[in-house]
């Protein structure tokens, strides 16, 4: 059964109908631009459930706007929260609207962090070599700007992840990471011997290629998510 989602006094049936009002309400500002009174009230309402909504609100909230982020070969936009005292911070509504998720989901993204030099280096490799590269999923000729960065299944990054971990015999929650900041869209990993570990992994391991942002989310990509959802078995 779907759970009803509550922000502020406005009701959702299901947490996609939620998520496409909170979108709807992003993409109807550019950077900038302080939203009016009504998505105010809605996006404050929205921060309210933030596991952190305390130390975001801080000296008070004056108003929102919304901003633009590159990170990982990808586009974030993103609310951002402007206190009375001038000072401003980012914060995510995927987060408000699954707070139990934002441990691991911190975690993850700065595992992402460590290795993207990584993956940046495999995209200019890519398109140094002159040759046309175009999506498997959606025949688009790509370009640097325009593509994104995956791990290939079976070995998905969030495989990767997992392998490594149980190799080091820990959990997602033993990866040491920095606290939460004002405009840290993505945490850094600051246990030095996890650091060298994970990236000398990943770079033996990892097996990238570049896909398009519509074949990242095309319905083929979708189908090969769903193809590997048990667990790879690791390479002897």
């Amino acid at each position: 059964m779907a759970k009803i989602v509550t922000i502020g006094d406005r009701t959702f049936s299901t947490k996609k109908a939620a998520l496409e009002e909170i979108r709807a309400v992003r993409d109807r500002y550019p950077d900038g631009l302080r939203l009016n009174h009504n998505d105010y009230l809605f996006i404050r309402d929205l921060l309210s459930l933030h596991t952190e909504a305390e130390e975001k609100i801080g000296a008070g909230v004056s108003h929102f706007t919304v901003a633009t982020e590159t990170e990982f070969g990808g586009r974030n936009r993103h609310f951002v929260l402007h206190r009375h005292d001038g000072t401003f911070t980012d914060f995510s509504f995927g987060h408000c609207l699954n707070p139990g998720s934002k441990d691991r989901n911190d975690r993850l993204l700065a595992l992402r962090q460590a290795i993207k030099e990584q993956t940046w280096a495999f995209r200019d490799r890519e398109f140094s070599s002159g040759k046309q590269i175009v999506c498997p999923f959606e025949n688009l000729i790509l370009t640097p700007d325009t593509c994104q960065i995956d791990h290939e299944a079976p070995w998905t990054f969030d495989a990767l992840v997992n392998a490594w971990l149980a190799a080091q015999g820990n959990a997602i929650q033993a990866v040491q990471i920095t606290p939460p900041a004002d405009n840290q869209l993505v945490g850094q990993m600051t246990d030095t011997a996890q650091i060298v570990s994970w990236r000398s992994f990943h770079l033996s391991n990892a097996r990238l290629r570049l896909l398009s942002i519509r074949g990242n989310l095309s319905g083929a990509r979708r189908g090969e998510k769903l193809e590997v959802d048990s667990a790879p078995t690791w390479p002897s």
